[in-house]
């Protein structure tokens, strides 16, 4: 290890907690590479100060002086001053918030995953394996929770591969988030399935949408084809008793004269019947009628 040149990276000395703790563990891992004494890992530390950083250790060191106490030559103790100086008291406690509230949303399973992962080392969380695995799927996206919770798990990778093999599962499907969970809605699957059966609703509402239509009144050509269409079928079902024509009825008859059926079957109009009647003399006249005595 003592070939492999490992660098310190700078240190600003800005007032972001997450790049303080992010700067220290790199720091650690270039400490952890080499077999540095505790004096010369706080000179390499103070030899990667720039800007501001440089005059906070002058001062620091300067304050110190003043007040008696001595300088600083172990990393623990040097780590200490500057997490009070560049982390505020209540960034774990945020980043414990932020930890709680730690959803899946429009993030991937390994995203998702990567940060609460992050937020568990920088919270210093140490939680049993099953706790961490109960976190992951409680707060992961519901249709990929609802497969992934059908299986059993011993270790948080395999639950994490597993919940990204169902992630690509319903990307290649077509499925987003959104319209899985749609899907699997009462009002998704009665839409999906409207008018694929028999349309009794639909029918009925036909109906009721013809009845609530005004109706509308027939046009005066209208009704005279009508009329002149339905004639001929009247026609052959009317019969006149009075003159036995079949275009009109006995109160509509032109024709005042009566037909009378004789008894051979001979059918006679009533004015030639009167005409014989008035033919044959009356009693009143026959006694002026001499008539031939026999004998």
């Amino acid at each position: 290890m003592g070939s492999i040149k490992l660098t310190i990276p700078p240190f600003q000395g800005k007032s972001d907690p997450d790049v303080y703790t992010e700067w220290e563990r790199k720091v650690e891992l270039v400490f952890y590479c080499h077999n540095y004494s505790e004096e010369k890992k706080v000179k390499l530390a103070a030899m990667a100060f720039t800007d501001y950083a440089i005059v906070w250790r002058d001062q620091l060191t300067v304050s110190r002086c003043r007040n008696g106490e001595r300088p600083i030559d172990n990393w623990e103790d040097m780590k200490a001053v500057m997490r009070r100086r560049f982390v505020p008291s209540h960034y774990y406690r945020d980043l414990h918030l932020k930890l709680q509230n730690l959803k899946q949303g429009s993030k991937t399973v390994e995203e998702y995953h990567k940060e609460m992962e992050i937020a568990m080392i920088r919270a210093n969380v140490e939680e049993d394996r099953e706790a961490t695995m109960a976190r992951f799927i409680s707060e992961l996206n519901r249709e990929i929770a609802n497969i992934v919770e059908l299986h059993h798990y011993v270790e948080l990778e395999k639950l994490v591969h597993m919940a990204m093999k169902v992630e690509r599962q319903l990307k290649k499907g077509g499925r987003s988030s959104s319209r899985f969970e749609s899907f699997n809605s009462n009002s998704k699957w009665t839409s999906k399935f409207e008018g694929a059966g028999p349309k009794w609703a639909g029918s009925k509402q036909e109906e009721k949408a013809k009845g609530d239509k005004p109706a509308v009144k027939p046009s005066s050509e209208s009704m005279e084809r009508g009329n002149s269409s339905s004639q001929p079928q009247r026609n052959c079902d009317i019969k006149c008793f009075r003159c036995l024509d079949s275009d009109h009825y006995a109160s509509q008859c032109p024709n005042k004269r009566a037909m009378i059926m004789l008894d051979n079957g001979e059918i006679e109009s009533a004015d030639e019947h009167e005409s014989d009647a008035d033919s044959i003399p009356s009693l009143e006249d026959a006694d002026d009628v001499e008539h031939a005595v026999s004998g």
